[in-house]
């Protein structure tokens, strides 16, 4: 595609990064776009560790744009509305916003309140500033791609595609409708009206994207839309020269190895129980190290987890070192809570490193329920070992099955490698999305 083809494409509600599913997805899918028509519009809090290779032009929606009630305005950290200059100093981590006490008290105590009081979801709301206007005015975008998780969002949103007219992509990365509302006073009130806005935000949109094929069936069903599932894509060059090639393991120094995202999104409890499973089975003479690579720097997880022998926490590396990483590594865990809230939240979701995981070659364990649709993916395609009962005894075994047998091991590998250049090529997956995108602006709205 000629730089002439593209057409001007606003992202709202997730910046490009290297450490998040949802930024690392963007990434790969909006590879080689032109640079000087793409743009992102999002909240101050989800602009940390941005990346500019394929994005440069970020406006903050800041104080101008979100708006709260009082007393509520009060207590909230204030960002500036605009455009964003990037300075030699990159924001690291979440650590910038998430030590001190304040950022503690509002997001443990004070919002959860609110949310179980049922007043959370009416004291805040996204406005179309002037500001924000004149800079849509200057750069005309010719479509939007939307991800929503909040009510204020999906409102703000479906003012903005009433306001724009312009075609609408919207791509859902888990399915948070289900579990954006689980208690409180109000909770049925609320979740029939979020649900509601919703739909109503759906009927506006044009095309619809979801994460996996799990996700589309479901979505069908609950919207009576056509999803098509678009799941993080591989640059296949970057990951095939350091995909495993030796599958010999040293029962006296194995390595275990969980990446990305934990805590209070369903990778918690699951990862306690492995940890458990791999210190008993240590005591028994093997010597089994479970290493962990987050950027999660929530205290509750990581203090508890700490508590076990066998677990390591490994840097934070840059992206380019994680082919090596994966591929070192002798298995690779993937691990999902079996709570209801989790099993929800994460039942159609394919997260992000499941296509690198597998390109990596490095067998993988996944720990879920069989309702998930990671889960079938890696029975269905045979490139994985699942354990789907919330038990340790099947941990342990699947664990010591998969140390046993190397041609399993060799197997299993294959079978994820090319199923991953199969899937999720990031050269035909990048292609299709952009295309339905450049499709979509090239038959304007009535």
């Amino acid at each position: 595609k000629s730089f002439m083809d593209y057409p001007r494409v606003l992202i709202i509600g997730q910046p490009f990064n290297n450490r998040h599913g949802g930024g690392i997805t963007l990434t790969n899918l909006f590879k080689g776009w032109d640079k000087s028509k793409i743009a992102v519009a999002d909240s101050g809090h989800m602009m940390n560790d941005v990346t500019r290779d394929v994005c440069d032009t970020y406006y903050q929606l800041g104080n101008e744009e979100y708006k709260w009630l009082f007393p509520f305005n009060l207590i909230q950290k204030k960002y500036k509305s605009g455009l964003k200059s990037f300075g030699e100093k990159s924001v690291h981590p979440e650590n910038e916003t998430k030590n001190g006490i304040r950022y503690k008290l509002v997001n443990k105590f004070f919002y959860p309140f609110m949310q179980w009081l049922g007043i959370f979801y009416c004291v805040i709301r996204i406005k179309m500033s002037s500001q924000f206007r004149n800079w849509l005015t200057e750069f005309k975008p010719e479509v939007l791609y939307v991800q929503v998780t909040t009510r204020e969002s999906i409102l703000f949103v479906a003012e903005l595609i009433d306001d724009l007219k312009i075609p609408v992509a919207i791509h859902f990365m888990d399915d948070w409708p289900s579990t954006i509302i689980k208690t409180g006073l109000f909770r049925n009130y609320w979740r029939k009206k979020i649900d509601a806005e919703l739909k109503v935000l759906l009927d506006k949109v044009d095309l619809h994207l979801s994460i996996s094929d799990a996700m589309s069936v479901e979505y069908k069903k609950r919207y009576g839309k056509d999803f098509m599932a678009f799941h993080n894509p591989i640059d296949t060059g970057f990951w095939l020269p350091h995909t495993k090639k030796d599958f010999a393991i040293n029962k006296e120094n194995v390595k275990i190895l969980c990446s990305g995202r934990i805590g209070q999104n369903g990778i918690s409890e699951s990862l306690i129980e492995v940890a458990s499973a791999i210190d008993k089975m240590n005591r028994d003479g093997l010597g089994i190290k479970l290493h962990i690579q987050t950027s999660t720097r929530d205290k509750s997880i990581i203090n508890r987890l700490n508590e076990f022998h066998c677990v390591v926490f490994n840097p934070f590396v840059n992206y380019a070192r994680l082919p090596e990483i994966f591929s070192g590594a002798d298995i690779l865990l993937l691990a999902n809570d079996f709570d209801s809230k989790s099993k929800s939240y994460l039942q159609y979701s394919m997260p992000t490193k499941a296509s690198e995981y597998m390109i990596s070659g490095t067998p993988v364990l996944v720990y879920t329920s069989d309702l998930a649709a990671v889960s079938k993916f890696f029975t269905e395609h045979r490139c994985g070992y699942c354990i789907s009962k919330n038990s340790e005894e099947e941990i342990i075994n699947g664990i010591k099955f998969l140390i046993d047998n190397e041609e399993y091991r060799r197997t299993i590998s294959n079978n994820a490698v090319n199923t991953s250049i199969h899937k999720f090529d990031a050269m035909k997956v990048r292609n299709e999305f952009q295309n339905l995108l450049s499709g979509l602006a090239a038959s304007p709205k009535n």
